[in-house]
């Protein structure tokens, strides 16, 4: 009997430390369901800090987009909101923007993992309506207790600092790309990809004349894809990816004219 107590003890023993390392394999998962204009995240939290998926799930019909990020120190939930609904800019200074991604109408899902901080205010933006006073602002917050959980692996890295892209020239086309922001401002990674006969100095020139026509015959937007939604700087995180098809494709930041400044890049995927 109690030879059969402790060999049962240990037995659960295992199981136990074995669902604990299974558990820290690999970054606990965040369903984001968006409408046109609400987020709703399950689990609503706290949530714990460290490497997190966040599943942002579509529900209705229509583009999305998600930003998740924590408010700097000091800042208010309510003094944050008010500024976003007033001047999306301004809101930016008042947050930290870690990562995010969008839903075009051919995708039903796609996740974004990211390195959630300790003992702070996060707030989920679903930005996909036209009006920013329509945009809607989910709130939750995290726990001081790490989930130990390491950062997934990643196909390929692109680095944004300085109004430059740089990192690994070869994407794939379904996979994990890991980006970070090392610059001083924020950005956001484009793809779009390139017509026949385009070349790296013919975009450069269409970038800069800001013309949409001169773009058009260099660029096919119909088959776009956003790598990264806006970061701000010391955001890293691993994005899934699924593109339309191999190829050329450019890599793009259209924020406060960042593509005109020379802040685009040619890469292939396959």
């Amino acid at each position: 009997m109690r030879v059969g107590a402790v060999l049962v003890a240990c037995l659960a023993a295992c199981l136990v430390a074995a669902g604990i390392v299974s558990a820290q394999g690999t970054p606990p998962v965040v369903t984001v369901t968006t409408s046109q204009t609400a987020a709703t995240l399950q689990p609503p939290g706290p949530l714990a800090p460290g490497q997190t998926r966040f599943d942002i799930v579509r529900s209705g019909r229509g583009d999305r987009e998600v930003i998740i990020g924590y408010l700097r120190a000091g800042v208010t939930l309510e003094q944050f909101t008010a500024a976003l609904r007033a001047n999306p800019d301004s809101a930016i200074e008042l947050s930290h923007l870690e990562g995010g991604t969008s839903l075009t109408a051919r995708e039903e899902r796609r996740s974004v993992t990211i390195d959630l901080q300790p003992n702070a205010q996060y707030v989920a933006l679903n930005i996909a309506a036209e009006n920013p006073r329509d945009w809607g602002v989910t709130p939750f917050t995290t726990t001081g207790q790490p989930n130990g959980a390491p950062r997934p692996s990643a196909d390929a890295t692109i680095r944004m600092a300085d109004l430059r892209f740089t990192g690994d020239r070869v994407l794939p086309r379904n996979g994990n790309v890991r980006v970070r922001n090392q610059g001083w401002a924020p950005h956001f990674a484009l793809a779009a990809p390139l017509r026949r006969g385009a070349t790296s100095a013919r975009l450069g020139r269409a970038l800069r004349s800001g013309n949409d026509r001169a773009l058009g015959r260099v660029l096919d937007f119909r088959q776009t894809l956003e790598v990264q939604s806006l970061i701000t700087r010391g955001a890293d995180t691993v994005a899934q990816v699924r593109f339309p098809r191999a190829g050329r494709y450019a890599l793009i930041c259209f924020f406060e004219g960042h593509a005109e400044q020379g802040m685009y890049r040619i890469v292939r995927v396959r």
